[in-house]
């Protein structure tokens, strides 16, 4: 489940990985009473690092993409991109598959991006979503990496020539504390690709207001969190299944 409202997000987890239909029913009717809709995936079997995302910028003549790895997310498999890095690799085939999906949908100008996951049944590319009209939050790597959509997009819209791109895919992108609660959890280290350079998500010496709002917003989370609990109530956020079977 994407959240989608204050509702949900005042209530939820940004998804859920559950195991039985029990579960699963139960969780829907409290979604479906607090937000009114719900959505139910098929689990894409695979470790964390088989996620894969493709960045667009798409135009109606030569559109511009970027292919990124996810090293891990937070929470793992199911949450938000905690460290990532160029996948040169895949990339034309994962570029085809993302700008074919979106002109066939009619989608032709503008920020657009597509989230897979490797299958480790059968190693085939599975589409897990769709983001249309905005960037993703990691979307800083494609930029360390040379490709800066952001950068290309004010270029078109001033109505100038981009300037020249070069891949450069020796860059880490990474929020350090998902990124290390991750790995704890996977009971793994925060490994990178040997040799490349790792920059933070939110710290620059030279910009450090993204870091200090981060710690802010982490610090009223965890205010909210202990005020919730000492009311003796848990969020419905607590409820969670860690074993195999469906999202949502």
């Amino acid at each position: 489940m994407k959240p989608n409202s204050p509702a949900y997000d005042g209530s939820f987890k940004k998804a859920y990985r559950i195991e039985t239909q029990a579960d699963a029913r139960l969780l829907c009717e409290q979604v479906l009473d607090a937000v009114g809709e719900v959505i139910v995936q098929e689990w894409i079997e695979g470790s964390n690092d088989s996620i894969y995302f493709c960045l667009c910028y798409l135009r109606p003549g030569a559109s511009v993409a970027f292919t990124g790895r996810k090293g891990r997310s937070w929470p793992p498999q199911i949450g938000v991109t905690a460290s990532c890095w160029a996948a040169p690799e895949v990339a034309e085939e994962l570029e085809d598959l993302t700008i074919r999906f979106f002109r066939s949908i009619g989608l032709t100008n503008g920020f657009a991006s597509m989230e897979f996951k490797r299958d480790q049944r059968d190693g085939s590319f599975r589409f897990v979503e769709p983001t249309v009209g905005r960037i993703d939050g990691q979307v800083e790597i494609s930029a360390l990496c040379g490709v800066n959509l952001c950068h290309i997009g004010y270029y078109d819209a001033a109505g100038q020539p981009h300037p020249p791109l070069m891949l450069d895919p020796t860059h880490v992108w990474r929020d350090e504390f998902r990124d290390f609660i991750s790995a704890r959890l996977l009971g793994a280290g925060c490994l990178y690709p040997p040799s490349y350079r790792i920059h933070s998500a939110y710290w620059r010496w030279d910009d450090p207001g993204p870091a200090l709002l981060e710690t802010a917003q982490a610090a009223k989370e965890t205010l909210r969190r202990v005020i919730w609990r000492s009311g003796k109530t848990e969020p419905i956020s607590t409820y969670r299944k860690d074993q195999p079977g469906l999202r949502c």
